[in-house]
């Protein structure tokens, strides 16, 4: 079923083209979703097919979903390129409205890095009673790569065993939920399911609770590194008085999902080049010696630059670096190093002096000066953090709010790769 008018619209104009036929002389037409995706089908293709970027690079990838306009674009394309591992939410309305369009997922076949995401339909992953009175609260939501929460609020006597707590719990849960928006406040009813939108960095949802003493609250996740939340007095408050009942699936059957990163690796990224390579060689046999040429010589690139600095982090003794974005465990698994994002170091603080503290405490403990940021993000907290220990604030590019003009200034995908790497091994020497 359609999404809406609008695109069914834009399905239906679709499904009536997408056909892969090009006038004579004419170059297929690649769409790529973002930069990274882009520049290596830039590599392998070169100048035989018309490559252009499918998402604008003024969005947040995470939370950008295609328009109708977008969507009738892709009915000429002959592919789309995309990352996979759940980085591109809106695949599915691609295909349900351009079902022709062939679509390669880089990510398939890659190592990913899994986590736990929501628990089933009618189970949840924790529990807590609120020691509070009635009043006006909130959920505050650090990092995260999905795009609901479910909680719900039910009062139980402080006398009921948790096993008569948990099945009234899962009969709640297994409603769908109420979705509601980033800042806005929900006036609580009792046994109802809210289906909380979260935003990528960061966000608040209030909630005011009525009359009574008893309440406690359901979620389908748990706070993580890739969802980190609180429960607070308010937006940027103290964190609220609670104790938690359980922590942890009510059933095992939580979903698995992934961390969508898989594109800042050495090793993935000449996997994606040889997803890309095969691909148009199915399409278009007769560049394949192109095709080949031109993998080859990426590939090889990518090989060089991963084995010099592998060899370069080995004899490290400090291996640990900070940075705001939770965006490098692929990166870091091939250079057997960790990195340590700000939302999940400060995930159960608040994102004023406490977060600057704790986050100040952990650069001391390991001897940390340099604190990276997003490049095209706000590098304020970095600065933050940075200045505290008398340290500096410096840019790691993941690749998301690059244009195809600001990576041609960066030498593409593999020198903005070593940039990066270049820089943390700076802040580990």
């Amino acid at each position: 079923m359609c999404a809406g008018g609008a695109l069914c619209a834009a399905g239906a104009a679709a499904t009536t083209s997408c056909s892969g036929r090009r006038a004579k002389g004419e170059k297929p037409l690649i769409y790529a979703s973002f930069y990274p995706v882009y520049d290596l089908v830039r590599e392998v293709a070169r100048d035989t097919v018309d490559l252009r970027a499918f998402m604008p690079t003024n969005k947040d990838p995470h939370l950008w979903a295609p328009t109708p306009k977008a969507l009738r674009e892709l009915q000429e394309a002959d592919l789309l390129v995309v990352n996979g591992a759940n980085m591109e939410h809106w695949l599915d309305q691609v295909q349900e409205n351009v079902p022709k369009l062939p679509i390669l997922k880089l990510s398939d076949g890659i190592d990913l890095i899994t986590y736990r995401g929501a628990a089933a339909m009618g189970e949840f992953q924790y529990i807590a009673r609120l020691n509070v009175q009635p009043g006006t609260y909130g959920f505050e939501f650090g990092h995260t790569h999905q795009d609901i929460m479910r909680v719900a609020f039910f009062r139980v006597p402080k006398t009921d065993p948790l096993e008569k707590t948990t099945q009234r719990g899962r009969k709640i849960m297994s409603q769908k939920g109420k979705t509601v928006p980033q800042h806005t406040t929900i006036q609580v009813e009792a046994e109802k399911v809210y289906a909380l939108e979260m935003g990528h960095e960061s966000g608040y949802i209030g909630f005011t609770l009525p009359e009574g003493d008893d309440w406690v609250l359901l979620s389908d996740r748990k706070s993580a590194n890739l969802l980190s939340y609180r429960l607070v007095t308010n937006d940027g408050g103290d964190e609220i008085p609670h104790t938690q009942l359980m922590e942890g699936s009510s059933s095992g059957t939580d979903k698995i999902t992934y961390d969508p990163h898989s594109w800042l690796s050495f090793n993935n990224a000449k996997l994606y080049c040889n997803h890309i390579y095969d691909k148009l060689v199915q399409m278009y046999p007769d560049m394949q010696s192109d095709y080949y040429s031109n993998k080859v010589d990426v590939v090889a690139r990518i090989t060089a630059m991963g084995a010099k600095y592998h060899d370069k982090f080995a004899p490290l003794k400090r291996r640990e670096f900070v940075v705001t974005h939770n965006a490098y465990s692929y990166l870091c698994r091939d250079l057997n190093i960790k990195h340590f994002p700000l939302q999940g170091l400060t995930s159960t603080e608040s994102p004023a002096l406490k977060t600057i503290r704790k986050a100040v405490d952990f650069c001391h403990e390991h001897h940390t000066t340099t604190v990276f940021y997003e490049l095209g993000a706000n590098p304020k907290d970095a600065e933050a953090v940075a200045n505290e220990v008398g340290g500096k604030a410096v840019p790691l590019a993941s690749m998301e709010y690059v244009s195809e003009e600001q990576g041609a200034k960066m030498n593409g995908y593999v020198e903005i790769m070593k940039d990066n790497v270049e820089k943390i091994y700076e802040s580990l020497i």
